[in-house]
């Protein structure tokens, strides 16, 4: 099993990140690699039973492959690679297929190029089609060019075990590139679906606070309503003053406050609901299974912990109070309405001299 990791992470050494390039090079050495074991099973196989001269063509493509493999590691070409391990076939299937018979030969092989030039993302259509032909013609070219040399009378072992190698080592070769092509498939959808999600979370989140934003607050009141939730109550909040915030301290002060006040809505909204910036000072609560009599002591603790709050910034210390509107929605109104009628309330709140929840 070591050993199996080790070649393992010998063949992908140079794989630096998650570009196709580096994987399609990785793939094409895979190939490289198995073909280069057949042919030297084929040749060593043949030079023990005394086929010669076929064997020679299988010791030189033996060769080649072995260089090619090697050359992988000092060129990012992978198309070079791969053109080598195409010529290669050919030269095979042209030079052992009169002896052997094109099953024999590894005539299938090709096709194994033919994946590796459709997998290539840099190469154009065009091109892919053009180099398709090319490579059908051949194959029929070796089927129609035979030569004048007679086929080796292979006996009925000779020819189980040399089928048994060229069959399962090409299923390995097509497997491999299928996975291959099947695996970064399914790692690139996800990551596209994880980065729309990101993008959809984003989208609906308030970048200075962290809090979702007012679509998203409305999408989720009317996700309640269809979910049909025994009860639901809305609150409009509003920093009193927050304007004489800014122009006193700066306006990095007032984004420290929006800051500090939406960590402490966002925890105690847990297990209660929904809290976002509806925009500038203004915050929206949505209170869920909550009626309007249990979410208004609620509301009313967290008025009083603000207005006790003690604020820091800047070695400057302060306070800040914040006016609230409650509405307990209703079916004879939709969502917006309720929302609305809440933002009434808080205009009532200041009206009447605002640090206070009004419902």
């Amino acid at each position: 099993m070591k050993l199996l990791e080790g070649v393992v992470k010998f063949i992908e050494s140079d794989k630096s990140g998650e570009g196709r390039t580096n994987s399609l090079m990785i793939l094409v050495r895979y190939e490289v690699m198995l073909c280069m074991i057949l042919h030297f099973i084929y040749c060593i196989f043949l030079s023990v039973r005394g086929y010669y001269p076929v064997n020679a063509v299988y010791l030189v493509s033996s060769a080649v492959l072995i260089a090619a493999f090697v050359l992988s590691f000092f060129i990012n070409r992978s198309d070079v690679i791969v053109t080598i391990l195409a010529l290669t076939t050919y030269f095979v299937c042209l030079g052992a297929g009169p002896y052997l018979g094109w099953i024999i030969a590894g005539y299938g092989y090709m096709y194994v190029t033919l994946m590796l030039l459709w997998y290539d993302s840099t190469k154009s259509t065009i091109v892919k089609l053009i180099l398709s032909a090319v490579t059908t013609i051949a194959v029929m070219v070796i089927f129609i060019v035979r030569g004048s040399l007679l086929n080796i009378e292979l006996s009925g072992v000779d020819y189980v075990f040399l089928l048994v190698v060229n069959t399962v080592l090409l299923g390995v070769c097509i497997s491999l590139a299928a996975y291959q092509l099947c695996r970064d498939n399914v790692t690139d959808e996800r990551k596209l679906m994880q980065y729309n999600e990101k993008l959809k979370h984003m989208a609906g989140i308030d970048p200075l606070t962290g809090l979702m934003n007012r679509r998203s607050i409305g999408e989720k009141f009317e996700e309640l309503l269809k979910e049909e939730t025994q009860c639901v109550t809305v609150a409009m909040g509003d920093i009193d003053f927050f304007k004489k915030v800014n122009d006193t301290r700066g306006h990095d002060c007032g984004d420290y406050v929006l800051k500090t006040l939406s960590a402490k809505f966002q925890n105690f909204m847990k297990g209660k609901g929904y809290v976002s910036r509806w925009g500038g000072e203004e915050f929206v609560f949505i209170f869920e299974n909550i009626n309007g009599d249990d979410a208004y002591p609620m509301l009313e603790e967290l008025r009083r912990d603000i207005e006790k709050m003690e604020l820091e910034f800047f070695s400057h210390k302060f306070n800040i109070t914040m006016t609230f509107g409650m509405e307990e929605y209703s079916p004879m109104f939709g969502s917006e309405e309720a929302i609305k009628k809440a933002d009434e309330k808080l205009y009532i709140g200041k009206e009447s001299g605002r640090n206070r929840v009004v419902f």
